[in-house]
């Protein structure tokens, strides 16, 4: 990986300096052309069923890698960036995901859901980057996205020189890893696009897999192709129903997101920790306790526990749903009367996940077994 310092994005200055007083590195600026190729590639896996439940992106197809129909004479995406990356504060050297003061089976949460929901933290400061570009270029239209719209934005991030698209399916630069939130404003003024990023960001060492290796339940099947109804990360978050039995254990301990592949990969191993306060300052955390997710009765009492932080993208449902799940894979037989409770809960995917861990607990090595828990993934 090249070292940060020596990395010199080939955008204005003046459209540089925007971001840069609101925090954000501009990366890179795109052209907005179409791209029929990877809008192909796009529908034919959809075709495959791999995107899961979130039909809404069969919606997107006509739109993804189309800029100009989000903004009408689009010319340019200028692309932006923000570091989350942040080491985790449960206990090193210990095969249990759980906090540092407690030995309470807790389960993990991705790094980007540790403090303040991205998608707050990045959109009002594109926000006021795009009125500035107003002011400045009041004949041109702007309008800015995070990860909220049809757009490719990985692809056109990388049509931008921000980094090149790894094994893993995620884009990589040489900057921060894999390890940033990608954020861009369409612009029909025609800025400069960036050159070409060739050499810049490396690529996947030649012969590693670790990604692919590592995955534990073949969402990644391949090469840059995932199966997203098969990843943790969407099973746990985007997924709202019953989360298929086969995976079930193989979600080991994460109870939202997972960061598995990013964690092995060895362009990350020089990653930066984030300075952003919005991140560091943690509401969720890197964990939660299972006996205090399994506990909430109510949606008002998750959103007064969970406001403003990523993890409402799960809502009750999909949270106690897998903690329950976790809380079997840990081998929690401690959860046993809270599990017992959520049996009976009123939304039957939580209660069915909740009668599937009592089964899992009780079963064969189960309760009436000296305790033994689940090495996290």
């Amino acid at each position: 990986m090249i070292p940060r310092e020596a990395w010199s994005p080939p955008v204005p200055a003046e459209a540089a300096r925007l971001f840069r007083r609101e925090g954000l590195t501009l990366v890179g600026i795109a052209a907005a052309d179409a791209s029929p190729e990877r809008e192909a590639e796009f529908k034919a896996w959809l075709s495959e069923q791999r995107h899961g439940s979130m039909k809404w992106l069969d919606g997107h197809a006509d739109l993804k890698f189309r800029p100009d129909s989000m903004l009408p004479g689009c010319r340019s995406v200028l692309v932006a960036a923000l570091n989350y990356y942040q080491a985790a504060s449960w206990r090193r050297g210990e095969n249990l995901a759980q906090p540092a003061s407690t030995d309470a089976p807790a389960g993990r949460i991705a790094r980007y859901a540790w403090g303040r929901d991205y998608h707050k933290v990045i959109g009002k400061r594109l926000s006021r980057v795009v009125r500035a570009l107003q002011e400045t270029y009041p004949e041109d239209s702007f309008r800015s996205f995070t990860d909220a719209t049809p757009l490719a934005e990985r692809y056109y991030a990388e049509q931008a020189g921000a980094g090149f698209t790894a094994r893993n399916t995620l884009s990589i630069s040489s900057a921060f890893g894999s390890w940033f939130l990608i954020g861009e404003i369409l612009s029909t003024r025609a800025f400069p696009p960036s050159e070409p990023a060739k050499g810049r960001h490396g690529s996947c060492p030649q012969g590693c897999y670790r990604c692919i290796d590592v995955c534990p339940t073949g969402a990644l099947h391949a090469p840059h192709r995932i199966d997203a109804s098969r990843c943790i990360s969407y099973l746990t978050i985007e997924h709202k129903g019953h989360i298929p039995v086969e995976l079930r254990r193989n979600m080991g301990t994460w109870l939202f997101g997972c960061d598995l592949c990013q964690e092995v990969c060895p362009l990350n191993v020089r990653a930066e920790v984030t300075s952003e306060e919005d991140f560091i300052t943690l509401r969720a955390g890197d964990s939660q306790l299972l006996r205090d997710v399994l506990s909430i009765e109510t949606d008002e009492q998750y959103t007064a526990r969970f406001a403003g932080s990523p993890l409402m993208r799960a809502k009750r449902r999909g949270l106690v749903r897998n903690a329950a799940i976790v809380a079997a894979n840990m081998r929690a037989t401690d959860l046993l009367p809270l599990l017992r409770k959520r049996a009976a809960d009123p939304d039957e995917v939580i209660a069915e996940a909740a009668r599937w861990a009592i089964d899992e607990l009780n079963g064969p090595g189960g309760a009436d077994a000296p305790e033994t828990r689940a090495t996290p993934l």
